[in-house]
């Protein structure tokens, strides 16, 4: 059995200081943690993220081998784990971690697009709720910072099932909204500042991005993008947290 491609499902945030990580986003997003059985992980344990009723990612220690800096890990849906691998190695990605079943819930892989952008594989063994949820406190998009916006939008396409929607954001330039099934799932754009790694960014949706984000400043955020309306969208920022991740809010409109 198949699910659809083309949404990301899952975030999880990767650290070498896990209860450090859920104290902050405690606070700030009234994130609580739940605990599942993972007989493959550390100590036994999975580390859900849980937003009121749902649950929406976790928390995982940085792997052997991993990049030390604590990141999100941004969780694709697919339909087959095994030839979406096949076809990230013929358009020039890189396989981080190889295909592997997480028990009777499905299969699960780390890769890389050509220009480093790591991100996770998850297909499915049964269907799953794969939408935004649209309330505060949960995950509403992902934004990738790239370098070569043509080369990562073409990889994207090739390799996840999305359709190119290219905005004229004035100043900003143009913003690449990767549609799936007549949805927006995620967005594509030049980096803001020369040297920032490619990589993935969640947003999370809060009710108000003004006080959302003088909140991470108390709790020791590096607020690097202030916040500022966009039309048609919304109230949006970006922050630092006290680990170095990278993370956006969005008070929609």
């Amino acid at each position: 059995m198949s699910f659809p491609s083309g949404r990301f499902v899952w975030f999880e945030y990767v650290s070498k200081d896990l209860p450090k990580a859920q104290g902050f986003f405690g606070e700030l997003f009234n994130w609580k943690t739940q605990q599942k059985p993972a007989p493959g992980l550390p100590g036994g344990q999975y580390t859900m993220i849980a937003a009121g009723e749902h649950t929406i990612g976790g928390y995982v220690p940085t792997p052997e081998g991993a990049p030390a800096h604590a990141n999100w890990l941004a969780h694709l849906q697919v339909e087959s784990a095994a030839t979406t691998i096949a076809t990230i190695k013929v358009a020039g990605g890189k396989v981080l971690m190889d295909a592997m079943k997480m028990g009777d819930m499905g299969t699960y892989a780390v890769v890389a697009d050509p220009l480093g952008g790591a991100f996770a594989l998850w297909q499915p063994a049964k269907a799953e709720a794969a939408e935004y949820r649209g309330v505060a406190g949960t995950f509403c998009w992902n934004e990738l910072y790239t370098e070569d916006v043509a080369r990562s939008v073409s990889f994207y396409e090739t390799i996840g099932g999305f359709k190119d929607a290219p905005m004229e954001m004035g100043p900003m330039g143009t913003y690449h909204v990767l549609n799936s099934f007549e949805k927006g799932r995620a967005g594509i754009m030049k980096s803001p500042m020369p040297g920032i790694p490619q990589h993935w960014m969640p947003y999370v949706q809060v009710a108000s991005a003004d006080q959302t984000l003088e909140k991470a400043k108390r709790l020791g955020a590096d607020i690097k993008v202030p916040a500022n309306s966009v039309p048609g969208v919304g109230r949006l920022g970006v922050l630092l947290d006290p680990q170095g991740a990278s993370i956006g809010i969005l008070q929609p409109e």
